[in-house]
């Protein structure tokens, strides 16, 4: 079964890369283009979108996908070097469950600060508080021995 998509029909990332619209260009690559997110949940916010319409990660070639993650690193980099933050966040998500909100791939690179209004993360998980999160993951942690059965089902599905 296919990934539920949201919808997007024609696509805004590809409208702009092909010039339909504007926005404030980081970077300009042969393969990505990175962009200021319109919506700033924190100052720097910034997006990394492949150029060749795909619509999640899973559609990418093994090079668009190497390409994506190294202009990620370089974001990042150049995020740190700009705004001295407190973390990074780094987040892509896949299908309208996920909260996918275009349908096209494309990662959020946040610097974030101790104390912002963004919570403890992307907004679908800001209502969450730390602790909330540390007792989500103490009741769902999983025994070793199915933990590594996980790990290896999923290991046995890896493409060369």
């Amino acid at each position: 079964m296919p990934i539920e998509l949201p919808a997007g029909d024609p696509c805004i990332f590809c409208e702009r890369i092909e010039g339909r619209d504007d926005w404030a260009v980081i970077e300009a690559a042969d393969t990505t283009i990175t962009i200021i997110n319109p919506a700033q949940f924190e100052e720097g916010q910034a997006l990394v979108i492949p150029r060749r319409h795909a619509p999640t990660i899973l559609d990418l070639t093994d090079e668009e996908a190497a390409a994506l993650m190294l202009a990620v690193r370089r974001l990042a980099r150049a995020l740190v070097d700009t705004f001295d933050p407190d973390g990074l966040t780094i987040y892509q998500n896949n299908g309208v469950a996920s909260l996918q909100a275009v349908p096209h791939a494309h990662v959020h690179v946040v610097p974030r600060r101790y104390g912002s209004g963004w919570g403890e993360g992307p907004p679908h998980l800001a209502a969450l508080t730390q602790a909330d999160q540390e007792e989500r993951f103490r009741q769902d942690a999983l025994p070793l021995e199915r933990q590594r059965t996980l790990a290896e089902r999923i290991a046995g599905h890896l493409a060369g």
